[in-house]
């Protein structure tokens, strides 16, 4: 589908004022709908071509966010809700978008909608921007002819995983902010403060400068004498370090192990990874997708190669015609109620309610075990913290003291 650039000037309905700007669409017509929606009279609509519009079209990475993904599922659920046809409410979706870079895509979406394809079909031309498990659902909601209780659920699986990753990003944030400022504040005291005590001691000859301090103006010497060396060996390594990471598979394995039995933090890793795995594959196999397919499906979910490599075994389980659960027994990184309840749910031919039994299970254990790790995270916080402003204050107070008492 091709987007072309428009220039328009349209006259603002709530005050009369007449504005003009540059927006996205397929077709002057639906400028003139997008401008209608956000309360505007189109006055004039224009083709403008530019090679700098064409370069802003050029994205990295994904261009909608979670969060917006949400939003505008719970929009689309809303129109279906109320009787509005797919194309309709593709098109209502797609005008009333205020970012470019998705309106784009949603205008992409209408387009194929429009001419005959299937949403699920519309959303694999952007599989950046649409996960796996969204299009498996809603090619499945589209196929029974149930596609508003698809997205429904979809809804429901996306906010879970959404809620939990925030809280989970916000437990790990608070120690790297407390270790940032403290590091910052400890440079700059090294660097700015403490270099002129130098001066002091050597217009002495019987003053001794205290060791602390003394080791403090050498790394700062160190550091201004190599920073050059330092900044390209932090460049370095954080490079070398996101090549491993992509492309070397016993790496992955490593930092996906380290991950795991990291004292306080592992307790986290694991708690995400299997809530995921849990939550997906009762959403599939609950809307009736193949269990081989649940599998491949919930794999593109995880990013811990440990877990990838849980699942892959899963998969030849199946394959071989043994339990899935089978890969799940006596691993480090499965916990007992997870192996147990997928082992009684394959047993019992009830796989699918009882992961979403342990969903659930994962979804009310979640706020306890966060809540429980940030009590465990503060104190030994507080403990770092305070004993780093101890001896940097050890560090600049001493100084002054064993200059006046030796002098």
């Amino acid at each position: 589908m091709n987007i072309y650039d428009y220039r328009y000037r349209a006259k603002r309905l709530k005050d009369g004022k007449i504005v003009k700007g540059i927006t996205e669409a397929p077709s002057k017509a639906m400028v003139e709908k997008f401008l209608i929606e956000n309360s505007m009279k189109p006055i004039e609509i224009y083709q403008q071509k530019s090679i700098f519009q064409t370069l802003n079209r050029i994205t990295l990475g994904s261009v909608i966010k979670e969060r917006d993904l949400i939003f505008y599922l719970k929009q689309l659920s809303s129109l279906l809700n109320a009787t509005v046809k797919l194309n309709e409410a593709s098109e209502i979706l797609a005008t009333q978008q205020t970012n470019k870079g998705v309106r784009r895509i949603l205008y992409g979406i209408y387009y194929e909608v429009n001419s005959g394809a299937t949403l699920a079909d519309a959303y694999k031309a952007y599989p950046k921007e649409f996960p796996q498990i969204l299009i498996a659902m809603v090619g499945v909601g589209e196929q029974t002819g149930d596609l508003r209780g698809a997205i429904k659920n979809i809804i429901v699986y996306f906010d879970k995983q959404y809620r939990l990753k925030s809280s989970i990003r916000s437990t790990m944030m608070m120690p790297i902010i407390y270790l940032v400022i403290g590091f910052g504040i400890a440079i700059f005291l090294t660097l700015a403060v403490m270099p002129n005590f130098t001066s002091m001691f050597e217009s002495s000859d019987t003053a001794e400068m205290p060791a602390i301090t003394a080791f403090f103006i050498d790394a700062g010497d160190f550091i201004k004498g190599n920073i050059i060396l330092i900044i390209g060996g932090m460049i370095g390594f954080g490079l070398l370090f996101r090549v491993l990471k992509k492309r070397f598979e016993p790496f992955q394995v490593f930092l996906a192990y380290i991950s795991i039995k990291m004292p306080v933090f592992g307790t986290v890793v694991k708690l995400n990874n299997l809530s995921r795995i849990a939550s997906t594959l009762s959403q599939m196999l609950n809307n009736h997708v193949p269990l081989q397919d649940s599998l491949a499906t919930t794999y593109d979910t995880i990013n811990n190669k440990i877990y990838k490599d849980l699942i892959v075994q899963a998969q030849k389980n199946v394959n071989a015609g043994e339990y899935m659960s089978a890969a799940f027994e006596n691993h480090y990184a499965i916990e007992v109620v997870f192996q147990r309840m997928v082992s009684v749910g394959e047993t019992t031919g009830e796989l699918g309610p009882m992961l979403k039994s342990l969903s659930s299970f994962y979804d009310e254990d979640a706020e306890i075990k966060i809540d429980t790790l940030k009590k465990a995270i503060e104190p030994i916080l507080m403990v770092f913290i305070f004993s780093l402003i101890t001896v940097m204050l050890l560090a600049v107070m001493l100084p002054s003291l064993s200059f006046t008492q030796q002098l």
